[in-house]
């Protein structure tokens, strides 16, 4: 494995789309086939990815030529705050959301993190506490019928 963690760029867009429509339906099932279309329809379309693009950090893992993750951070919220982590599941376990994860917590240079994710998501929920961020609230579902959400923090750097 050749992974490399680097800025996306609009050439990325279907690969970024295609990380979404391999990873929202298994990673979601939970939560029901409602859920999964609406979150692919809304965070996961030709729009939706280049406007991350333009309002976002987002970077992509990359495996011998083919994207196999993308993450992105917002660091025009205060804090900032990673709205998207995710890796093919071919390739979860690879390391690829680690670099992704380490390397956008770095882009907020210091600076506490913030997170959401999909309560019932068990794996995302140890994976996020595994790198260092704690719970620290949940909210009502944005969709009606779908699981709340559970927000992490990653503390700021000592320095």
């Amino acid at each position: 494995m050749t992974l490399e963690v680097r800025a996306a760029t609009p050439d990325d867009v279907a690969a970024i789309r295609a990380v979404g429509e391999l990873t929202w339906p298994p990673t979601y099932s939970f939560a029901g086939p409602d859920f999964v279309a609406h979150g692919l329809a809304t965070w996961w379309s030709d729009e939706a990815v280049l406007r991350s693009l333009t309002t976002t950090a987002t970077l992509v893992a990359v495996d011998d030529g083919r994207v196999v993750g993308v993450g992105n951070l917002d660091l025009e919220r205060e804090p900032p705050t990673i709205w998207k982590l995710y890796v093919v599941p071919t390739a979860q376990g690879s390391g690829a959301g680690s670099a992704l994860l380490q390397a956008l917590v770095a882009l907020a240079g210091g600076a506490r993190v913030t997170l959401e994710y999909v309560a019932g998501n068990d794996r995302a929920a140890a994976f996020y506490t595994r790198h260092g961020f704690v719970e620290v609230r949940r909210q009502a579902a944005e969709v009606d019928g779908g699981p709340e959400t559970v927000w992490m923090e990653h503390p700021a750097a000592e320095g």
